[in-house]
């Protein structure tokens, strides 16, 4: 493996992310222009939850497993991986039961439960084998596993808008089925592991992982969900999913920036905690660099993108004329998150390579202590999409304590 990051590399796994953040755009596009503003709020609000499965799985199995693939003693490791992967199992087997109570507590549909429960079990599957293939330097699996999961949900979407069969249920079925089909890209060794290995395993790896590593990432990600994401919880619970569609509908135009930034950090952080390793510090730096310019670089795109379609084509986005507003004040908001967010992130993935996991975590829980106040007085006080102003003071606050941490702590 090299110091640099090759652009080859980077640029197929923003090309797979690229897929599935345009594959997330246009299953929303048609739920706004064929279904209900509420379906629509709803589904938005699953993609939230889905999301932050994901980024707990992150925390729990895919930051312990980077540091355990790096140890030098072979048949701990080994015995670690088949731990989480036992986790792996188990959390996504909660995560669908959370699926599944949402959707009762919105729809009151069982078989739309199910069709949700399934995809969030797949999904989260398919999302550690996508961190464990990362970590073990196997990204063309992810471009591949990524590119047959959109080019599935994209060919049934296409059917679906044709025959005028778009509906939230049918789109449950066209997340799940799309996971279970790139399921196998990631290769015979994970499928081995994920399905076998790991029914012999205990759970004392996964443990070991969590009490060093794991639990503060852990508590990063949720405080960091607060601090991101807690707008889409108090609008949705409070004033229901037709309120949250706009904000949703503008934060679905910034998805592709994040879910590049995703992809990236997913590629760069095993890189750097080699280099951290080697004691490499201009290598270090250098990739830093260049990762924090490829992030604003890509919201730079993003940002023209959203204006060019609000500018021209605002009206087949968007047919709600009474939230428009909302939506307009709320990509404004979204546009500067995520500049705020495409900073962090360089100093956020140093940290998780140095395993400076309990630092972040006070980090988070601090700026998640500014955040949900704010947002939820914006929401009593303001306009459903101003409650976003609390998250953007509370990621710059999140910003400025991070940088401090990194200068204290780099090489």
């Amino acid at each position: 493996m090299t110091d640099k990051l090759p652009f080859k590399t980077a640029f197929a796994a923003i090309g797979s992310s690229a897929g599935m953040a345009l594959t997330s755009l246009v299953l929303a596009l048609c739920l706004i222009q064929k279904g209900s503003v509420a379906d629509y709020g709803l589904f938005a609000f699953l993609l939230v939850t889905q999301a932050l499965a994901t980024g707990i799985s992150n925390a729990l199995l895919g930051s312990p497993l980077l540091i355990a693939l790096s140890e030098n003693n072979t048949s701990q490791a080994s015995e670690k991986i088949r731990s989480f992967m036992l986790a792996n199992l188990l959390l996504s087997l909660l995560f669908s039961l959370i699926q599944a109570a949402i959707l009762l507590s919105f729809v009151y549909s069982i078989a739309m439960a199910l069709v949700y429960a399934f995809s969030a079990f797949i999904t989260t599957l398919r999302w550690f084998g996508r961190a464990y293939c990362n970590n073990s330097h196997q990204h063309d699996r992810v471009v591949a596993s990524d590119a047959l999961y959109s080019l599935c949900s994209l060919s049934a979407a296409a059917i679906l808008y044709f025959t005028e069969d778009v509906s939230l249920f049918s789109f449950g079925l066209i997340t799940a089925t799309a996971a279970i089909l790139a399921f196998p890209a990631l290769g015979i060794n994970y499928a081995r592991l994920q399905f076998i290995s790991s029914l012999t395993a205990g759970l004392r790896g996964f443990i070991q992982g969590f009490q060093q590593q794991g639990k503060h990432a852990l508590v990063g990600v949720l405080t960091t969900e607060g601090t991101l994401n807690s707008h889409s919880y108090l609008v949705t619970l409070i004033l229901g999913p037709t309120a949250f569609a706009p904000i949703a509908a503008a934060s679905l135009l910034f998805r592709p920036v994040m879910v590049v930034l995703n992809s990236l950090t997913q590629i760069e952080k095993p890189r750097i905690r080699k280099l951290i390793l080697d004691s490499k510090v201009f290598a270090i730096e250098y990739s830093l660099r260049r990762f924090k310019m490829l992030n604003l670089l890509f919201w730079s795109i993003n940002s023209i993108f959203v204006i060019f379609l609000l500018s021209l084509f605002f009206d087949v986005y968007w047919k709600e004329e009474h939230s428009k507003s909302d939506l307009v004040w709320a990509a404004v908001f979204f546009s500067l998150i995520r500049l705020s967010r495409c900073i962090s992130t360089t100093y956020n993935v140093y940290m998780q390579a140095a395993d400076k996991f309990k630092e972040l975590s006070l980090i988070t829980i601090k700026s998640s202590f500014l955040t949900v106040p704010l947002v939820y007085v914006s929401l009593l006080i303001f306009e459903p999409s101003f409650s976003l102003a609390g998250i953007l003071l509370g990621e710059l606050f999140a910003l400025l304590l991070l940088v401090r941490l990194y200068q204290r702590v780099k090489l």
